[in-house]
């Protein structure tokens, strides 16, 4: 057990340094210079007007953001500048060393709340519903019921995440039924309602971001549920626990162990998709989380933010995939670990 844990943080370690210098290296093939594109904006806005001050304010930017050696005034090697940014990382100056860190923490802390809020609410309705639907079709697998809800999974799993995200709002929302709230977390003049209206809007404007985000892998686990507590239900020991006479609950709590350990394994798979699901969600519902925060970033060649991003979601996808496995083992006993 030691030693497999130690390989695989090892394994974490090693992947974690792939993940980020890929990142690292897309990010510099980008067609697009953010020192270039800053001051391009900064001459449209007229306080560039001259060709020379537009090259100088171009170099200046280049320094600061490490592309270009202070003192030789050459293009740093990517190598050198990947090297650079481990060292800031080390020490958590993820903002680069001479930008505010304080404020680009500020600027991450401010977003992590309404993420972690809707990808909270969402594992909550994974695991909820997505063990109790797979639970019920599976002590019922074959029956019409199961035949009629494992045909509706199948439509739900097969749509598209941001088709759901358009199809939901123009149904519930802006065209048809009008019920719930389609953008931002808050009403317009809700700071002059009771507290208790307050948190009324506030579920409301949270329940398409949730549904959306909750859609897809709770099918995913439904089914998966749904096929292993089959399995366990048309088992020899299931018919001997019913010959001795065993209470019924008792049978339907080993059931249930049986439909977890499918669950324990895809523990670690949920939290990416859910990530990627809040780009798309928060983007499409104008929600100012990290999803929203890392599309920003991309679009405007924020190197700092996007490689924060992707350094924080790998480190807690990571350590997530080393749970899931050791939940295994203490859902089924039988499974060994491997390094």
């Amino acid at each position: 057990m030691r030693r497999w844990l130690l390989l695989r943080l090892l394994w974490c370690v090693l992947t974690l340094f792939g993940i980020t210098f890929v990142t690292f290296v897309v990010m510099d093939l980008a067609p697009v210079d953010r020192a270039e594109r800053e001051v391009t904006q900064a001459t449209q806005d007229g306080t560039l007007p001259d060709t020379l001050l537009r090259e100088a304010a171009v170099l200046r930017l280049r320094v600061r953001y490490g592309m270009v050696d202070p003192e030789t005034k050459l293009p740093r090697p990517l190598w050198q500048r990947y090297a650079a940014w481990l060292s800031n990382a080390a020490v958590l100056q993820l903002a680069g060393p001479d930008a505010d860190n304080a404020a680009f923490w500020r600027r991450l802390g401010e977003a992590a709340p309404v993420t972690l809020l809707l990808g909270g609410l969402s594992l909550l309705c994974v695991f909820g519903l997505g063990v109790g639907i797979g639970c019920w079709l599976g002590v019922a697998a074959g029956s019409k019921r199961d035949r009629v809800a494992s045909g509706v999974l199948l439509t739900l799993v097969g749509m598209p995440e941001f088709l759901l995200a358009t199809l939901l709002p123009l149904v519930f929302g802006s065209l048809w039924l009008h019920w719930l709230p389609t953008s931002g977390l808050r009403s317009p003049g809700a700071n002059e309602w009771s507290f208790a209206w307050q948190l009324v809007d506030f579920a409301r404007h949270l329940v398409l971001p949730v549904l959306v985000m909750a859609i897809g892998p709770t099918v995913m686990v439904a089914r998966f549920v749904r096929d292993s507590v089959a399995r366990a239900a048309a088992a020899p020991f299931v018919t001997n626990l019913h010959a001795l006479g065993i209470e019924p609950e008792v049978v339907r709590w080993r059931l249930l162990r049986h439909g977890l350990a499918p669950v324990a394994t895809l523990a670690g798979n949920l939290l990416p998709m859910l990530v990627g699901g809040s780009i798309v969600v928060e983007n499409l519902f104008s929600l100012d989380g990290l999803g929203h925060l890392a599309f920003d970033a991309v679009m405007q060649q924020d190197q700092a933010i996007v490689m924060a991003l992707v350094l924080v979601t790998s480190i807690v996808t990571l350590l997530s995939l080393l749970v899931s496995d050791l939940l295994h083992r203490v859902v089924d006993p039988r499974v060994r670990l491997q390094p």
